[in-house]
């Protein structure tokens, strides 16, 4: 269950990545008319976007650390909002190395987050490079 649940998560948040990509693009200046600004726009935006999808992770933690079958994290951050933001950031970012460690089956979730994140820092890496090449062509 945690597994397919972890699954279905980074599937939405991967949806919903591809159309904040969109977003960014449509609202970012043109790479030819203004190529600085342009990079800058899709960097800023892919914070915003890459901030937003840790929030919603730790979003999605907190409601499965209320349910008894997911186990817990050790240092008992559910009782914190920033402690869930810490774990959901660190584990999107570093494939799991996280200072707090899960137990039971949320371990599956977070596994999950570990990949999708992975997954998404990559795509928006060539998202970044694609326009940054653009922008640096002579």
């Amino acid at each position: 269950m945690a597994l397919a649940t972890g699954f279905v998560m980074v599937a939405l948040v991967g949806a919903a990545h591809n159309y904040g990509l969109l977003l960014i693009r449509w609202i970012t200046p043109g790479v030819d008319r203004r190529p600085q600004a342009a990079i800058i726009g899709v960097f800023t935006g892919l914070l915003v976007l890459h901030s937003a999808e840790i929030v919603a992770f730790a979003g999605a933690y907190h409601l499965l650390l209320q349910m008894d079958w997911t186990g817990s994290l050790a240092a008992n951050p559910g009782e914190a909002w920033r402690g869930l933001i810490y774990f959901s950031g660190i584990n999107f970012v570093t494939l799991g190395y996280t200072q707090i460690d899960a137990y039971g089956p949320i371990r599956m979730v977070a596994m999950m987050q570990s990949l999708g994140g992975f997954m998404l820092l990559t795509w928006s890496a060539t998202f970044l490079y694609t326009v940054c090449h653009r922008a640096w062509e002579d």
